[in-house]
């Protein structure tokens, strides 16, 4: 699945990268709230689309968790997480993986990441507050060199 693609396709209708704009945009409701040992997560209500986002979080976290659970919405529509880990053969670990990536690939813009491609990686990960493998995955879109290859 091309997460960048889908991504850059909703920045650029919804003129912003910022999640929480873009969720209020599609009718959305984002509820912050104290979640014991969790991040975040979505679901659907009487047709009502709600993500849920642990307020303990920073900002910068809150924005990234958010992006996440729109990933989710957008590219895993329909799909409830406990009962293909329940009740299916099917790997619950691809859909996360590919709602982190739709999340940098949602809140970078490549001005934002050219600066932080003379940085090692472990610098441009912490610059962007996600993990080396996210900061992988956003920056091969935007470097042209191959740098970043492991």
């Amino acid at each position: 699945m091309d997460t960048w693609r889908l991504a850059t396709k909703l920045a650029e209708k919804h003129r912003t990268r910022n999640p929480f704009r873009i969720a209020e945009d599609l009718g959305i409701i984002v509820i912050k709230y104290p979640l014991i040992g969790i991040r975040g997560f979505q679901q659907r209500v009487k047709r009502r689309k709600i993500i849920y986002i642990n307020s303990d979080l920073d900002d910068h976290q809150q924005k990234i968790v958010c992006a996440h659970e729109l990933g989710h919405i957008i590219l895993h529509s329909g799909m409830n997480r406990i009962f293909l880990n329940q009740s299916t053969n099917l790997v619950a670990q691809k859909f996360e993986n590919e709602a982190n990536f739709f999340s940098v690939d949602l809140i970078f813009s490549d001005d934002d990441l050219i600066p932080l491609l003379d940085q090692s990686l472990d610098v441009a990960a912490a610059a962007m507050g996600v993990s080396t493998a996210l900061a992988l995955h956003r920056l091969r879109h935007i470097d042209q060199k191959g740098s970043f290859d492991i």
